[in-house]
């Protein structure tokens, strides 16, 4: 340091102690739950530690165990996507696509979300995740499977399918596709994973179309 430089300026050019900007730390934390939620949807919630998770965040375990005290913890923020997220409902009014477009558009099939994936882990392993956690996830998923199951008999009284136990049909459905999502699935890659869909999608309509 140059002896006459001023000690305003150094203090200037220090870098800021302490705990990271509220923005920052928002940023990370979302961050984190992201590659949560690729581990427990690639790993299980048995196969994955927070060991991975911080090494896919590329962030010290001290740093996850700040924010997320526990492997539940982080369990439960990454299994908390909201139920418009799992399935795109309600659709848009005027939509004039043929229906298996429009259910690939429903779940996402273009992107095939971790999401998806998630909830094989949540439903699959049940007796491994604690009950808290699984409460909470099931929720979201029977929120969304509410919405399909209104998107289903909306669409029925269009005269545009033909179900006779909408409930039925939306838990057929999405056991269907979400099950396809899953990277532990042995898919070769996305292609073949996406064209498995859309025969899950077709598979469906040869009992639902009315056409």
């Amino acid at each position: 340091m140059d002896v006459h430089e001023s000690p305003k300026v150094v203090s200037e050019v220090k870098r800021p102690r302490g705990r990271p900007p509220a923005h920052d730390e928002a940023t990370r934390r979302a961050q984190i739950v992201e590659m949560a939620r690729e581990a427990f949807s690639e790993f299980g919630y048995a196969g994955t530690t927070t060991d991975i998770v911080a090494a896919r965040c590329q962030i010290s375990k001290q740093t996850l165990y700040r924010l997320f005290p526990s492997k539940e913890d982080l369990f439960i923020a990454a299994a908390m996507t909201p139920a418009q997220d799992l399935l795109d409902l309600p659709r848009p009014e005027g939509e004039d696509v043929a229906m298996d477009e429009v259910i690939a558009r429903i779940f996402r099939v273009d992107s095939a979300p971790a999401h998806g994936a998630l909830i094989r882990t949540v439903t699959g392993e049940a007796a491994d995740i604690p009950e808290m956690a699984e409460a909470l996830a099931l929720r979201e998923i029977q929120q969304a499977r509410s919405c399909l199951i209104d998107w289903l008999r909306g669409e029925v009284a269009k005269g545009r399918l033909r179900v006779d136990n909408p409930e039925s049909s939306a838990r057929l459905l999405m056991d269907m596709m979400f099950a396809g999502m899953s990277p532990r699935g042995g898919w070769d890659n996305a292609t073949a994973r996406k064209e498995h869909l859309g025969n899950c999608i077709r598979f469906f309509l040869r009992g639902a179309s009315t056409s």
